[in-house]
């Protein structure tokens, strides 16, 4: 079992399963392929983050590998993979799976969605693992990965409780996602980031950031998609993946939350 792996069980105290990107295609092909999703009637739905070392051609992503999978793919997630493309985005992607055969040849919109909800932190190896960092294809020097999330951490830090981070009222148009996000994380989340800063070792802190970077993004996933149900006839099937992707220099790992049926 690789270093990698073995920290971030060590670490993570049962939170998730982690596992290569392989190991998440055969569980992907356990639970969803054998029971009939595939590039022929689904189409993914990613609220992943928006940086580029989700899918950069020079390294082993869970993005390239599930859409070899199940073809193209559909984008929700803006900075940290927050839901910014909401209900109006999920209504619009329940458009687009293929058409499905009936038992008399004809063809229905009635194909399949895989709503994969994964926000991401880079790992550098040092002496010893450090969380939330990441050295990109071409660059020498580590940068922040995520960047928004670890510019909240700092901001956090620096304020040293959630209440004297209230985010400033300003023009969101021109800074969308991260007001959005910033918000959103200090309206649900308030108590545990508190609590977060009590933890001593900086990589605890990271993990557990990252913890609720994906609490909020699968609950508000699940109230767009709850809000979505009420509004848009769907009669095809709905899966839900979630997790934490992990960027290291040359692939990618995953943190596996769940696996789920919507319907």
């Amino acid at each position: 079992m690789e270093y990698y792996k073995i920290t971030l069980e060590k670490d993570l105290l049962e939170w998730g399963k982690v596992l290569s990107v392989g190991e998440l295609v055969q569980e992907i092909n356990d639970k969803l392929v054998n029971k009939g999703f595939n590039k022929t009637n689904s189409r993914l739905v990613f609220s992943v983050c928006s940086d580029d070392c989700n899918r950069l051609a020079e390294r082993e992503t869970i993005e390239k590998a599930l859409t070899k999978i199940f073809n193209r793919e559909f984008h929700l997630g803006g900075l940290a993979a927050y839901p910014v493309g909401g209900v109006s985005g999920i209504v619009a992607a329940s458009h687009h799976p293929p058409d499905l055969k009936t038992l008399d040849g004809r063809k229905e919109r009635a194909g399949n969605l895989i709503i994969f909800a994964s926000p991401h932190f880079g790992i550098i190896k040092k002496e010893t693992l450090i969380y939330g960092s990441f050295i990109r294809p071409g660059q020498q020097k580590p940068t922040a990965s995520c960047g928004a999330m670890m510019g909240f951490l700092s901001a956090l830090k620096a304020a040293k409780n959630t209440n004297k981070l209230r985010p400033r009222v300003e023009d969101t148009s021109l800074d969308p996602s991260k007001k959005v996000l910033y918000k959103q994380l200090i309206a649900n989340y308030s108590d545990r980031l508190n609590t977060l800063l009590k933890l001593d070792d900086v990589n605890n802190q990271v993990l557990e950031l990252f913890k609720i970077n994906h609490d909020l993004v699968e609950s508000k996933l699940l109230q767009m998609i709850a809000e979505f149900k009420k509004k848009e006839p769907f009669s095809g099937n709905m899966a839900f993946i979630s997790g934490i992707t992990i960027n290291t220099t040359d692939k990618d790992y995953f943190i596996l939350k769940q696996i789920k049926y919507l319907n």
